[in-house]
């Protein structure tokens, strides 16, 4: 589960066991719960640029976390987080984005840089 994110993707550290009604919800909304991994770095230790450029490599969940260990990210995961956690803004790019590539690089406010990479969605 990720433990630090940035405060716009704060919904996923709360990703808890859902109370029996909102499961049941889950189970018939037409949105995916997805596998995640996500990798941050502060912009004072890598420009956006390069971290974009490393992170294009990926291919795979397992990618993200051998890049991230090797770059000194910090690599958090996310399990069957479903998309109505997401903040809108980021639905779109997940949906249409494919399992084991990474996103370009997201920045709240310019100190830390992430990308989100979608393991899996059900």
């Amino acid at each position: 589960m990720l433990n630090r994110v940035i405060p716009a993707l704060a919904v996923l550290v709360t990703a808890l066991a859902p109370a029996s009604g909102f499961a049941q919800a889950e189970r018939t909304s037409p949105l995916p719960n997805y596998n995640l991994v996500q990798l941050s770095v502060a912009a004072s230790d890598m420009a956006a640029a390069d971290f974009q450029t490393r992170t294009a490599a990926i291919r795979s969940c397992g990618d993200a976390v051998k890049l991230g260990k090797d770059i000194g990210a910090e690599v958090n995961r996310s399990n069957f987080t479903h998309a109505s956690e997401l903040p809108p803004q980021l639905r779109p790019m997940l949906k249409d984005l494919p399992n084991g590539t990474a996103s370009p690089v997201l920045s709240e406010d310019g100190t830390v840089l992430h990308v989100l990479v979608v393991c899996s969605r059900a």
